[in-house]
């Protein structure tokens, strides 16, 4: 896993998993890839920091990822974990976005030829995802102050709150749910599906595509994402 980041690794996974998308922007590509990726990642290191008290280190030789075609489909991790206390979580993450996301997206970036603001949205996302499908209330012990860790996180030399990166707004559909999330930057997903011709493109509810439609489109399209769910 320490050796993700390299471009002699990794861009063999990204050109196979790009033959799922013929003729579709790279940059949407690597975008999905990364989304795919920390989806496996991010619930397990909180699984494991917070409710077995170990930590995963990615910059080692032990965490493995296992794929099929490039897809990542999940982690092989040792039968025992290093321990971690609470008063070392803070740190931890700190190393997991200084030490692991923050050169594997520096590769990912050059290799998309998108900027790396794209991935830390995108990581922004699904950390806030994971903690709404784990503890949406955040009541579970070390759960709210682990989501909290991140309104004080840096990047990009210190030119790049990761808070900032999204936001929750309130809905435009207050009776299918009262608030939504609101990315700053597209994460190009829609850009992996054929566009049809007077139809909306296939969104996200936290696009900031969807959020500047007209009110009304809005909230169709809200309608027709959770009622295919």
């Amino acid at each position: 896993m320490s050796r993700l980041a390299d471009p002699a690794v990794l861009n063999p996974l990204l050109a196979s998993f790009a033959l799922q998308y013929p003729g579709v922007n790279r940059a949407a590509v690597v975008s999905q890839w990364s989304m795919n990726y920390m989806s496996i990642v991010l619930p397990a290191t909180f699984a494991c920091v917070l409710t077995r008290h170990g930590r995963i280190d990615f910059w080692g030789e032990e965490a493995v990822l296992f794929h099929e075609h490039g897809q990542p489909q999940s982690l092989g991790l040792p039968g025992s974990l290093p321990a971690l206390s609470a008063g070392e979580r803070a740190e931890y993450w700190s190393q997991l976005i200084h030490r692991h996301m923050a050169p594997l997206f520096a590769t990912l970036a050059a290799a998309g030829g998108l900027a790396p603001k794209i991935m830390w949205g995108n990581l922004v996302a699904i950390w806030d995802g994971a903690f709404a499908r784990m503890d949406p209330d955040l009541c579970r012990d070390g759960f709210a102050e682990a989501h909290r860790w991140l309104e004080q996180a840096v990047v990009n030399d210190g030119r790049l709150k990761l808070r900032g990166l999204q936001r929750m707004v309130e809905s435009p559909a207050p009776q299918i749910c009262p608030c939504l999330p609101l990315r700053r930057h597209c994460c190009l997903h829609y850009q992996l599906h054929e566009p049809v011709e007077g139809q909306t493109p296939v969104l996200c509810e936290s696009c900031p595509k969807l959020h500047r439609l007209p009110l009304a489109e809005q909230v169709s399209y809200l309608h027709s994402i959770y009622e295919d769910a």
